[in-house]
């Protein structure tokens, strides 16, 4: 099946009056159910993933050595925002900030941006940003694209994941030819959220929700077993897919939850090509992708698509 894709405009009739969508987002979580609402539809928030901070003696400081110590490195990508802003904090702590900065402002490093998020933090961090891949792609594989076609060929390379490491991503780089490639994870993905890395997003201005194991649990049971009316379920990244499905597959309802999915005829909505192809792999429909990979957009998508099976 091949996932609604709309066009350039939301239709003035694009509504979810009366529809109940789970919200499994949570960092913009808020955010998110309040549009559902004002489309007309029922927020059901469930939080499916956390984040971490990392420890900053085994991931942070090594990296940073690594872009601030000779050699250096010839790309800098940063995938996230968040991250961009735990790694500067961390940076700030340990006196290093402006080695740091200047570094990266160096015109013999070239900084990637995985999306506008990352550019954004960079910036307002005072670090320039050389390249960020075609809007239509802002992914770790847009970012591999982006680097092979600039050159990778013994080139040193440091890589500020997300909060987990993208295989594929790596092993294209490497492909390329890059001579060495250093790694950092300021956060991980977790089940639970961590304070410290709620308060990172809540100096961000973001409203995190965390997860809750009983509530993804009831969630999945309702799912499994139609106990409650679900017209749609929302992903708006590939780990609060996985991480739901997860959550099923201890508790023995994997197969229980895709089932309900698919005879229920429940939509699932993927906010972009990453998170579609998690949901596929666990087996899941994917009924909804935006043409533009953000949460607003994929919250009108779906109301589209809802409203066009009406």
């Amino acid at each position: 099946m091949r996932p609604y894709t709309p066009g350039s405009g939301p239709s003035r009739t694009s509504r979810l009056d009366g529809m109940t969508v789970v919200v499994t987002a949570s960092r913009r979580a808020t955010e998110q159910s309040d549009l559902v609402s004002r489309l007309g539809g029922i927020p059901y928030l469930v939080p499916t993933v956390g984040v971490r901070l990392t420890d900053r003696d085994a991931q942070v400081e090594p990296f940073l050595r690594a872009l601030t110590a000779p050699p250096g490195v010839d790309y800098a990508v940063f995938m996230t925002a968040t991250g961009v802003r735990v790694l500067m904090l961390a940076a700030n702590g340990l006196g290093v900030k402006g080695p740091l900065t200047e570094s990266l402002n160096s015109p013999r490093v070239v900084v990637v941006a995985r999306s506008a998020k990352p550019r954004l933090e960079l910036a307002e961090q005072g670090i320039k940003v050389d390249a960020v891949p075609a809007r239509e792609e802002p992914t770790a594989l847009g970012v591999v694209g982006l680097l092979r076609r600039r050159g990778l060929r013994g080139k040193r390379v440091a890589v500020l994941w997300h909060g987990s490491r993208n295989q594929e991503a790596l092993d294209g780089i490497l492909e390329g030819g890059a001579s060495e490639v250093f790694e950092c994870f300021a956060y991980r993905y977790s089940k639970s959220q961590g304070e410290e890395g709620a308060r990172v997003l809540g100096g961000m201005g973001f409203k995190p929700r965390g997860p809750e194991e009983a509530r993804v649990l009831r969630l999945i049971g309702e799912i499994a077993g139609g106990t409650r009316r679900i017209d749609a379920v929302t992903f708006t990244s590939p780990p609060a897919a996985s991480s739901l499905f997860e959550t099923a597959s201890q508790a023995g309802l994997e197969g229980d939850i895709l089932r309900g999915l698919r005879e229920r005829g429940i939509a699932v909505a993927a906010v972009g090509r990453s998170t579609q192809r998690e949901l596929e792999a666990r087996g899941a429909p994917v009924h909804v992708v935006p043409g533009v990979p953000a949460m607003g957009a994929m919250t009108v998508a779906l109301a589209a698509y809802l409203g066009r099976a009406r």
